[in-house]
Order: structure tokens, then C-alpha cells, then sequence
């Protein structure tokens, strides 16, 4: 009976607020036959309730006569079981399904609740076909972008191709000494390129250690920043030195006693073995002396890696210098495994040691 009510009482509330929609706010008269038909709707539900209530009640009392929860072992028992549950399907078949009278409102306020709920169902359904359009669309961008690469590489392996077998076409006709003549020519040609791209790599090269590379060195040798964290390096920072936070010192008063210090600071980085030179044409700068060993370096590296195939290409390091490790930094160089007083060029053909 509580379940009843409580949808009784839902479909008031329902009622109530779904009224305005069906028939409008402003007819005094509608509202008051739409509240008529609706009372007659409840009643009649109310009716409904009670009578099947009191089936339920008959129900119940036969159950108790005879009670068909669990199939009884007893053959009259189940029988009777039988029976009873024939009879309550046979009472239920005849009966005709529980319809709303025709004025009765409960129709339409069925199609309304219908009606929201396919509104609702639609919004979703709109949000969720926006989202998998925009994924589609994301995708069909992604799969013509593939489809544009594939021609690119499709047009180019055919241009290779057709340009292979032009080639091809051309050695059948020459004879072995015109063929081997263009081969000749070709690889001079491609050695005048290699050496042109050589010599403008070598000046950049030089021009970048001179100008900016040489400077970080001696200041990170000197105890300054590491090479590329600070790239305003000045002689006049050099010749202060740096303190032990890395940062450049003040220049002192004294020049004479500035000298000195940098003079000393220079053989025990770098060595006095050119001490007789020195003293003829002065101490040379911090720059100038991370310069040297810089190149010194490098042209004992590229030596040892233009040497025999079967050597390990490995040379042999006093000590861990800003140069060493700015080439162990920049991949270029690498320690031996098990020797960190060896250093080589990386081997880019044959990949790196593990």
C-alpha cells in the first residue's frame, strides 16, 4: 500500500508541474476541468489499488491454505500446488488490461514525460556525436597529412627510379673506357665538392673557437662557469679570475701583483714548459693558452682517428681539462671504458660504446 501511494503522490507532483505546459496559464476554465478529469484519474487509479489489494488479500489467504513457495514432495501436495497456481493464471487471463478513461489526462501527461525524455536522450546524443565528428575530423587532417608524405615519398622513390634506369640505360650504351672515365670524372667532382665543404668547415671552425669557445674555456679552467652557461666572457674577467661561486672577481690595484697571479695561475693549469719563450714575448693571455691546448686536442684526436684501423683510436690525457670535457659533453669525444686518462673521437659509423 506504501509503494502505491508513493507513486500516487509522484504523479501529483508531476502533474503539478507539467500543468502549465499542457494547457496553458491563463484559462481559469481549463484549469479547472483539467483539475476535474484529474481527481476522476486519481480516484479511478485509487479504485484500481484498492481492488488489486484486495485480490492480493485473497491471494495470500489461499497461500496460507496451501502454500506453493517450494514444491512439496507430498504428490497431493503438489497437486494441490498445481492447481492453485492454474487457477490464479486462469483468473488473470480473462481479465482486460487497466486503460485511463478517454477524458482521463493520464495519457497525455505520459507522452509528455515520453516526449522530455526523448529531449534529453536527443541532447546527449548531440554532445556525443559533436565530440566523435571532432575526432573524426582530428583523424580524416592526421590520415590526409599521411596520405600527402606517402605521395611525396611515392614521387621521389619513382623519380629515383626512372633516374636509375636512365643511368643504367646510358653505361649499356657507352663502351668500358667512357664508363670508367665518367665514373673517374664524378668522383674528382665529389671530391672537389667534399674538400670546398671541408675548408669552409674548418673556418667556421676556427672562427668559432677563436672568437667565442676559447674565452669559456680558460674561465671554466680558471674556475668560472661552465662552457655555455655564461657566454660573455671577457679578457678582463680572465685576467681577475673567478671566485669559488664561479663568478668573476674584481679587478686588484696592484697590476704588478695581478700578473703574478696570473702568471702562476697559467703554469699550473697549462704548464711552464715554454718558460724561456715567455719571457721573451710575455705571459701569454688565459684565452690565448686555452686556444693551444684546445687545438692541440683536437689535432691529436683527429690524428689518432685517421690512423690505423686496427689501433683504438685512443690518446692519452695529462688531465681532465675544459676541453676535454666540453667535447665528452658535446658527444664528440668519449672516455675509454676503463681509462678515464684515454680519450677518442665518437666513431659515427660504427655507433657508440656502450
Amino acid at each position: 500500500m506504501a509503494i502505491e501511494s508513493q507513486y500516487l503522490g509522484k504523479l501529483q507532483e508531476y502533474v503539478t508541474k507539467t500543468k502549465d505546459i499542457d494547457y496553458g496559464q491563463n484559462n481559469a476554465d481549463g484549469d479547472e476541468d483539467y483539475a476535474a478529469r484529474l481527481c476522476k484519474s486519481l480516484q479511478s487509479l485509487q479504485n484500481q489499488v484498492k481492488q488489486h489489494e484486495a485480490a492480493l488479500e485473497r491471494l495470500r489467504a489461499t497461500a496460507r491454505a496451501v502454500s506453493v513457495d517450494e514444491p512439496s514432495e507430498d504428490s497431493r501436495q503438489r497437486l494441490q500446488q498445481l492447481r492453485t497456481v492454474t487457477a490464479a493464471y486462469r483468473s488473470l487471463t480473462p481479465s482486460e488490461p487497466l486503460l485511463p478513461s478517454p477524458d482521463s489526462p493520464l495519457p497525455a501527461l505520459l507522452a509528455l514525460r515520453k516526449t522530455l525524455n526523448m529531449v534529453d536522450q536527443s541532447k546527449s546524443a548531440i554532445t556525443e556525436t559533436k565530440d566523435n565528428v571532432s575526432k573524426s575530423r582530428k583523424h580524416l587532417r592526421q590520415e590526409e597529412a599521411d596520405l600527402r608524405d606517402a605521395r611525396s615519398i611515392t614521387q621521389a622513390l619513382e623519380g629515383r627510379i626512372e633516374k636509375l634506369r636512365l643511368e643504367n640505360e646510358e653505361r649499356s650504351e657507352k663502351s668500358t673506357e667512357e664508363s670508367a672515365n665518367t665514373i673517374i670524372q664524378e668522383q674528382q667532382q665529389r671530391k672537389r665538392h667534399y674538400m670546398m665543404a671541408l675548408r669552409d668547415l674548418v673556418k667556421a671552425f676556427n672562427k668559432f673557437v677563436d672568437e667565442q669557445l676559447a674565452a669559456m674555456l680558460a674561465a671554466e679552467d680558471l674556475g668560472g662557469p661552465t662552457v655555455g652557461d655564461s657566454v660573455e666572457v671577457d679578457e678582463e674577467m680572465l685576467k681577475a679570475g673567478f671566485n669559488q661561486q664561479g663568478r668573476a672577481r674584481k679587478m686588484d690595484a696592484d697590476i704588478a701583483r695581478t700578473e703574478a697571479k696570473r702568471k702562476m695561475r697559467n703554469d699550473e693549469i697549462w704548464g711552464s714548459e715554454n718558460g724561456n719563450e715567455d719571457e721573451e714575448i710575455g705571459v701569454r693571455s688565459e684565452k690565448e693558452a686555452a686556444l693551444a691546448s684546445f687545438r692541440t686536442l683536437t689535432e691529436d684526436l683527429l690524428n689518432a682517428a685517421a690512423g690505423d684501423e686496427d689501433s683504438d683510436s685512443y690518446i692519452n690525457i695529462s688531465r681532465e681539462s675544459a676541453a676535454v670535457r666540453f667535447l665528452v659533453r658535446a658527444k664528440v669525444a668519449q672516455f675509454h671504458t676503463d681509462d678515464a686518462r684515454k680519450l677518442r673521437l665518437v666513431d659515427f659509423g660504427r655507433g657508440w660504446d656502450n
